[in-house]
């Protein structure tokens, strides 16, 4: 039984134009190239040298180059060469195939893929890129037959969406690779497809921690960056010369910065990193180069401002051809401004604090609750509901139960009689509650045990009301904001809002923003002030503009 290694080369558009013969395998990544790198991994599990696919006809120069970068490669085919070539291999092999295009973050685990070789009966293996949305989040908006948008539905990364981007590696018994008679067809992604429609048992292994894709500069810049940073910010490259290097004194290297084999730098360059200078490139007087990847014998013309390109030498002149990388931008509410970092990480400790302070205060109230509760009816003594917090994750926000056990199930019966607009459900007289549990609601002394949810940091003493997962699909654009910060025990819409047995969806909405974006250490007092007021008084509100100077009610 042998595993032969595999590596399909491509050629994208951002590269092919170039004077040389450029390729994802070709291109610098750190100190080497993406093909030499690739070439010692697989070559340290298999103990032969990799074969190099290229998905485009190669030419004389591209093969040379190829045999320079990493002279342990074999020959090159084209993929119809290599679907042909099949046939030589014994029905015991087994193909160990990479794409190129795809770069893991936490580097290529060889180990979980080959251990499938050795697990039941012989089948295809396959390591695949999950989908990854900006923000993390994918939105899936429903319309009804007047196209009003009926329901809006969100879907977070690695929690509730699970898409298929690429597959990065494939291990295939060579008689299922020769039967499918598509290999490596046109990527893995196709090979996949073709042994699945074959009936080819086979098995995914999702690759954690996110993959960079070559064939777009963006890819290949965050990978340069991410290789440059290393694990540990305290070992990061800073300046790495190849051989045969020619570096004018005047010129500036700054920060991370890799040169390959036989680079020119001429005077007052300045090259600010992570940047990566490929093999025999020429960077001429007076350019700048902020973060950048410069292919390999690319000319970068004198007095050139570069930034976040990949940069190559063009078919048309010397002038580098590159395209430029937009940076993502999440999305914008108004003029929300982002809370100042250092008063959110005090807020939650102090907040902690007072919370503990509080239950041990509190205690023997507490323990005279539990005790009401349990004689009033059958059930435990805490509801732990879901909440969301941000980014997909949920905790249970606790209160005391004041509801009769499997009272859940029975909302959807009483939906229709909901009182409250939006997401949000209340009955003025909810058959679901307890004689208790009326008493703890209109004092809200249900709601104490949130002080355990502040103690362990998931909540705020002040902060927007804490929702569930399904009233946040409602919340859009708003919602990233609203989870931007820790929900919190009590906040402006519980203190400002108009009716307390009524509700407006978007004065709900509004309310939060407010907080989210006049967040502060004296908002916070006066919000805590305004709660024992209406507690205290059963005022119907407290005017936002005495919170929070300038505002109007809504």
């Amino acid at each position: 039984m042998s595993v032969f290694p595999i590596v399909i080369d491509s050629q994208p558009r951002y590269l092919g134009e170039s004077l040389e013969p450029l390729s994802i395998g070709l291109m610098p990544l750190g100190a080497s190239t993406v093909i030499a790198q690739l070439g010692s991994n697989l070559e340290a599990v298999t103990h032969r040298g990799i074969q190099v696919v290229s998905d485009f006809d190669p030419s004389e120069q591209y093969l040379a180059a190829m045999a320079r970068v990493h002279p342990g490669a074999k020959r090159t085919l084209t993929i119809a060469d290599f679907a042909a070539s099949l046939c030589k291999h014994e029905p015991s092999d087994w193909l160990l195939i990479v794409d190129a295009r795809y770069w893991p973050s936490r580097g290529l685990d060889l180990a979980a893929i080959m251990a499938g070789m050795f697990e039941g009966p012989r089948c295809a293996t396959h390591l695949i890129a999950l989908e990854e949305n900006s923000g993390g989040t994918r939105d899936r908006v429903e319309f009804d037959g007047h196209g009003l948008i009926r329901r809006i539905q969100r879907y977070y990364d690695d929690v509730t969406w699970s898409v298929t981007s690429g597959v990065v590696c494939s291990l295939v018994p060579a008689s299922s690779a020769f039967k499918a008679n598509s290999a490596p067809r046109a990527y893995l992604s196709g090979l996949r497809t073709a042994l699945a429609a074959q009936g080819v048992p086979s098995r995914d292994i999702p690759i954690r921690g996110g993959v960079y894709d070559l064939s777009q500069p963006g890819g290949l810049l965050g990978a340069t960056e991410h290789a440059l940073a290393g694990t540990d910010a305290r070992r990061a490259v800073e300046l790495q010369q190849g051989a045969g290097c020619n570096v004018h004194p005047s010129a500036r290297l700054l920060g991370s910065v890799v040169l390959h084999d036989n680079v020119v730098v001429e005077p007052n360059v300045t090259i600010l990193g992570p940047a990566v200078v490929g093999d025999g490139a020429h960077v001429r007087e007076g350019a700048i180069i902020a973060q950048c990847v410069v292919a390999p014998a690319t000319v970068v013309p004198a007095g050139g401002r570069e930034r976040s390109r990949v940069l190559t030498s063009a078919a048309g002149g010397g002038a580098p051809s590159c395209e430029p990388v937009h940076p993502g931008h999440g999305e914008a509410v108004g003029d929300l401004q982002t809370p100042a970092r250092l008063y959110p990480r005090i807020k939650a400790v102090g907040e902690a604090v007072l919370a503990l302070a509080g239950l041990i205060v509190l205690s023997p109230l507490l323990a005279l609750l539990a005790i009401l509760i349990k004689l009033d009816s059958r059930g435990g003594i805490f509801y732990g509901d879901l909440r969301e917090p941000g980014h997909g994750r949920v905790f249970k926000c606790y209160k005391f139960r004041t509801m009769a056990v499997g009272s859940d199930a029975r909302q959807r019966e009483l939906m229709a009689a909901n009182q409250l607009d939006g997401p949000q459900f209340k009955l003025t007289h909810d058959p679901r509650v307890t004689r208790v549990g009326r008493w703890l609601r209109a004092t809200s002394l249900d709601e104490l045990p949130q002080l355990f949810n502040v103690v362990m940091g998931q909540m705020s003493l002040v902060g927007p009301r804490p929702s569930p997962f399904r009233e946040n699909q409602l919340c859009v654009p708003w919602r990233d904001a609203r989870l931007s910060v820790r929900p919190g025990i009590t906040g402006l819409w519980q203190v400002c809002r108009h009716s307390r047995s009524g509700g407006d969806f978007h004065q709900w909405i509004s309310y939060d923003l407010q907080y989210v974006r006049h967040m502060s250490f004296w908002v916070d007092l006066k919000i805590v002030a305004a709660t024992f007021i209406a507690l205290g008084t059963r005022k119907g509100h407290v005017p936002l503009s005495w919170i929070i100077r300038g505002s109007t009610d809504h």
